[in-house]
């Protein structure tokens, strides 16, 4: 009897694509933040503040910067950012760290690009991660390195495979988004600041008579217009200093010669009203000169009186510099 051996059975190989490091994840995170500060920067200098992939609930214009969504250019390029991952699974950040967003679905093998919608509630999801940042952090214990929000998208962020040296497409698609993140760190990141007050023109304020016998006399109020600047320190060679945050304001100097007997804890109040709305500010009467700002002034005059401990010691009407002819 002759018995013909079975054939061995077919065998399927599955890729299991390997989860990415939390470390290239935080990298990847940094660069794309970079690209998208770049754009907010390139708009509006450091007046506006940049949207970031990774949302936290710090504070959104901690030096007084206007919200991202602000500026349409800024909301495109963070929308534009979210189709990318969803079409391919990638930004600019991923590519160059060689790691791309796919879906895990429960029922099946992981892989292929999120698709948008699912991209969008994965930026929504991340809100959980940022609660104390534990969701942030969950990779570095989670088996398959998932934040909360891949749990709820069903994604996983994984190591994508080299680009092979024949794919020229695939090369340049790598060779862009390098361009891209290399012009976010040098526009994107700040690397320092400066600023400073620069002294306009001046109005000097024709000073009441005043009491001969007063132990305080006042000898000049100067209404001053102001610019105060700032501006972040950036890499980029290219930055000029329209690319700042421009105040302007008006500062009131006042100057003053105190009689020996003054008492050490004296003090001055001087008051400045603009537009019926008065602002008290105390000094003491030993310091001899205050430079202080208007608050709330305008173009219009500003009215100032000079006190001590409550007795007046003269008053004028000033007119802001601009106004002067």
């Amino acid at each position: 009897m002759t018995t013909t051996p079975l054939a061995p059975l077919a065998t399927t190989d599955v890729t299991v694509p390997e989860p990415a490091s939390w470390g290239r994840r935080v990298v990847a995170a940094l660069l794309d933040g970079a690209v998208l500060g770049a754009v907010a920067w390139f708009v509006a200098g450091d007046r506006i503040s940049a949207p970031s992939l990774q949302p936290t609930f710090s504070p959104v214009d901690p030096d007084g910067a206007q919200p991202w969504t602000s500026s349409g250019v800024v909301v495109a390029a963070f929308l534009l950012m979210l189709v990318l991952q969803g079409l391919t699974g990638q930004t600019p950040g991923r590519r160059v760290l060689g790691i791309q967003v796919v879906r895990a679905p429960v029922d099946g093998p992981a892989g292929g690009a999120p698709g948008v919608l699912r991209s969008v509630g994965r930026w929504f999801a991340h809100l959980i991660d940022a609660f104390l940042l534990i969701g942030y952090l969950r990779p570095l214990w989670d088996p398959q390195r998932r934040t909360f929000a891949d749990g709820i998208a069903r994604t996983l962020v994984v190591r994508r495979a080299p680009t092979p040296r024949g794919d020229r497409r695939g090369q340049a698609v790598t060779a862009v988004a390098g361009v891209v993140v290399l012009v976010g760190l040098l526009a994107g990141v700040e690397v320092g600041s400066s600023g400073g007050v620069e002294r306009g023109a001046q109005s000097a304020c024709a000073l009441e008579p005043q009491d001969a016998d007063a132990p305080v006399h006042v000898r000049s109020a100067v209404l001053v217009r102001e610019t105060e600047w700032s501006r972040g320190a950036r890499a980029w060679p290219w930055a000029v200093d329209a690319r700042r945050d421009v105040r302007t304001r008006l500062s009131l100097d006042v100057s003053w010669d105190s009689a020996a007997h003054v008492a050490p804890d004296a003090t001055l109040q001087v008051r400045t009203t603009f537009g019926g709305a008065s602002v008290d500010n105390d000094v003491a009467a030993a310091a001899g000169q205050v430079q202080l700002e208007v608050e709330g002034a305008g173009g219009g005059p500003v009215d100032v009186d000079v006190l001590l401990d409550g007795r007046p010691l003269t008053s004028c009407v000033a007119a802001a510099p601009e106004d002067e002819a």
